[in-house]
């Protein structure tokens, strides 16, 4: 894997992002984690620190079973996860309301405050202004084990933010109600759609071209390709909160990406698979 490739799918914890989703499990034995990130690039040693780091994050908890550790998701690096495995394109319903999340945590605190923030994006809240960050539907359980350590000194409050432009309230039947203008306009900051939109475009075309390719025969070999290919897309996927559709810009692109997306996965999948599920069978022991 070239460092380029390495660097947009993100990190090490993309990659174990990845495999979890590819298995379809939220556990995974460590000895087939490690050969598999053998397989995306990363020696032994290597696969085993950014394993640790994780944990030390909160992204991972290990289990011992007999002289194996498991791997389980955790925290909001899991709920992202999951997430993206579970995400079939079906845009939520737009009540008016977006749900919000209100913080005001002192400098002192300020480490707290950047986990926080970081901790809410990931799981699908996009900032609209210091201290306020919005989201289409309720992420707030999520982030349950963050909200559960904030410092005495600090106030973090759950609620919800009803944008009003003004304008006279529509009857029903006759148009989007009142602020779906603004409240758009807001999306459209709070998640820099415009950027995303352009990005989401190139991966469109990639994951076309790599369509267009033959899926290699042996396992590592296709991961690697749908790694390559995928990774970067799903690294922008997090950054698409699935907005209701009143709320999204003029050819939104996101429907054209899951469509080739899902192409590409359908193609690659049965031997991916096969190769992850040989390497949890033939490690699960190890």
């Amino acid at each position: 894997m070239s460092e380029n490739v390495h660097r947009r799918q993100g990190s090490p914890a993309a990659l174990v992002a990845s495999l979890f989703g590819i298995a379809g499990r939220s556990v995974l034995p460590g000895p087939a984690v490690v050969a598999l990130l053998g397989d995306l690039g990363l020696a032994p040693a290597a696969a085993r620190r950014a394993l640790a780091r994780m944990r030390e994050a909160g992204q991972l908890t290990t289990v011992r079973r007999g002289r194996v550790v498991d791997h389980h998701l955790a925290g909001a690096f899991g709920a992202s996860v999951l997430r993206l495995r579970d995400d079939r394109g079906r845009a939520p319903s737009w009540d008016g309301a977006f749900h919000a999340l209100l913080h005001q945590v002192p400098e002192s605190a300020r480490p707290y405050r950047d986990r926080l923030r970081r901790a809410a994006v990931l799981v699908g809240y996009g900032p609209w202004q210091p201290g306020v960050l919005i989201s289409p539907v309720d992420r707030s359980a999520a982030l349950r084990d963050v909200l559960a350590d904030a410092p005495p000194e600090a106030t973090v409050v759950l609620g919800r933010l009803r944008p009003d432009d003004g304008s006279v309230p529509a009857v029903a039947g006759e148009g989007p109600p009142s602020g779906t203008a603004l409240a758009a306009a807001m999306a459209r900051r709070a998640w820099t759609l415009d950027e995303l939109a352009d990005d989401l475009r190139v991966h469109v075309a990639r994951l076309t071209a790599l369509t267009d390719s033959p899926v290699p025969t042996d396992g590592a070999d296709a991961l690697r390709r749908l790694s390559d290919g995928t990774g970067p897309v799903y690294v922008d996927l997090l950054r698409d909160p699935g907005l209701p559709t009143e709320l999204l810009p003029d050819d939104w692109p996101g429907d054209d990406l899951r469509r080739q997306l899902g192409r590409v996965v359908e193609a690659f999948l049965p031997t991916v698979v096969a190769h992850v599920h040989g390497r949890i069978a033939g490690r699960d022991e190890a």
